[in-house]
């Protein structure tokens, strides 16, 4: 099961941090990947809410998928189980953790995406340009919320 993990240094709190992170109507401002995102479940925001996230994946087109908060732990961090994911998703399970770490006057965010490409054609696909796209797509993600969240201090 490939997995990427990526840092960015962040000048703002964490708390402030995770707060934006967590607002899924502000979520396609800075993730790349993401053209929008749909709470299913009663709000607030915690573990065992299930939302519907459409992804604009690196090899194009879109498809979206359910997933469940399994963690959620103010300021520190989340992590969202894909429950369902569309037959055109480039993926058939995995997971996103997010973790906020506290460093001096700002916050280390580490983003983990663990995933099962679907079937043999995509695990092919996936080795050749998925992984590298969804790498790219990740970091340029990153680098837009570090400009989002300090511009906003």
């Amino acid at each position: 099961m490939p997995r990427l993990e990526e840092q960015i240094a962040i000048a703002r709190a964490a708390s402030d941090l995770f707060q934006l992170c967590h607002d899924v109507d502000r979520r396609p401002e800075w993730d790349s990947r993401v053209a929008g995102v749909q709470i299913l479940t009663p709000q607030p925001l915690r573990r065992g809410t299930v939302v519907r996230t459409d992804m604009i994946p690196a090899i194009g087109g879109v498809f979206s998928w359910e997933g469940e908060y399994t963690s959620y732990s103010f300021p520190s961090g989340s992590k969202l189980e894909v429950l369902d994911a569309a037959p055109s998703s480039t993926f058939v399970t995995g997971s996103e953790a997010w973790r906020f770490d506290g460093s001096g006057v700002g916050t280390l965010f580490t983003l983990v995406w663990d995933y099962r490409p679907r079937g043999i054609l995509g695990r092919i696909t996936d080795a050749l340009v998925g992984r590298g796209g969804t790498r790219r797509a990740i970091k340029q993600s990153l680098a837009n919320l570090k400009r989002l969240a300090e511009s906003e201090t």
